[in-house]
């Protein structure tokens, strides 16, 4: 009998991922896997095979990777970073979220270079 009962469970299984997959059959998805794994169920843009939200994320992580910060030895440099980094902000090269962690750490590097002044 319990045979039975789990055969039927694995049978309403798969019937429902056909109902799943016929429901979303009339539009092209999304090619990109949630965090669950399973597959994005919105539209993928005309075009393309990611929805708007992970075409948008695929961007910044492009833009981001694009733009790196070069070794800190010696405040000259940090300075100038400093300058580059608003520079990509207002060419829109990067977003200001990474801009934030970007001078973040250039603040930290600056205070680790500067010299220490005695009392």
């Amino acid at each position: 009998m319990e045979d039975t009962r789990a055969g039927s469970r694995d049978r309403s299984e798969a019937l429902q991922g056909q109902i799943v997959e016929e429901r979303y059959g009339y539009y092209r998805r999304c090619q990109r896997l949630r965090r669950n794994g399973q597959q994005c169920k919105a539209p993928a843009m005309k075009g393309a095979d990611r929805c708007y939200k992970h075409q948008e994320q695929t961007d910044i992580e492009r833009r981001r990777k694009q733009f790196t910060l070069p070794p800190l030895v010696d405040l000259k440099t940090v300075q100038r970073t400093i300058g580059d980094v608003a520079q990509a902000l207002l060419e829109d090269r990067i977003d200001e979220d990474y801009a934030g962690e970007l001078l973040q750490k250039l603040e930290s590097a600056s205070i680790r270079l500067r010299p220490v002044v005695r009392r």
